[in-house]
């Protein structure tokens, strides 16, 4: 069983989305004003075009949960994340974001993406949002920690922790039977 779980900009998002490209525009336009000739508006505009065009390379779609994985879609990019390996998914809330900052990444440009570091537990994270609201927090064995958004994420914890359960079983049930079968 698939399911879905779209991302969704907010205000806030899409207001830092237009202004980060009305001042790339500005300055792409006072470049080309004030520089008659030569390499500096070159290296401006080709600055602004590439990271404006990774940006947009990584910025998330959807969730979708699986019976046996959880993957992130992103436009180019696919985080897949296998339910045995989810040590801990768990709902947190606004203000436990508040210590949190982008290393590599998107702040506002077309959502909240990328890797940021929590300043609250001295950690890595890799983020996945499209507004800064809703958030759940996935731990993994190897100690990764994934932030994503959607808009009902009650019931994707409650999916998530269902399929885990029912594969974990699953899992048992396959090494029990194999170590009860005999051996040739």
């Amino acid at each position: 069983m698939k399911k879905d779980f779209k991302y969704r900009l907010n205000r806030k998002s899409k207001r830092l989305t237009v202004i980060f490209l009305l001042v790339s525009f500005v300055l792409i336009l006072l470049c080309n004003y004030y520089s008659f000739s030569g390499f500096l508006p070159a290296w401006v505009i080709s600055l602004l075009v590439t990271t404006a065009a990774l940006y947009i390379l990584s910025i998330p779609k959807y969730v979708r949960v699986t019976d046996s994985t959880l993957e992130i879609h992103c436009m180019i990019e696919l985080t897949n994340i296998p339910l045995q390996n989810i040590k801990n998914i768990r709902q947190i809330d606004k203000k436990d974001m508040k210590y949190t900052a982008p290393l590599l990444g998107s702040y506002g440009f077309f959502g909240f993406y990328g890797y940021f570091y929590d300043f609250s537990k001295m950690s890595f994270v890799k983020m996945y949002a499209s507004a800064w609201e809703n958030f759940i927090m996935i731990e993994d064995i190897y100690e990764d920690t994934y932030i994503i958004n959607c808009s009902e994420p009650a019931e994707l914890v409650k999916l998530v922790e269902k399929n885990r359960e029912s594969l974990v079983a699953a899992i048992a049930e396959a090494k029990a039977s194999e170590e009860a079968s005999p051996a040739f």
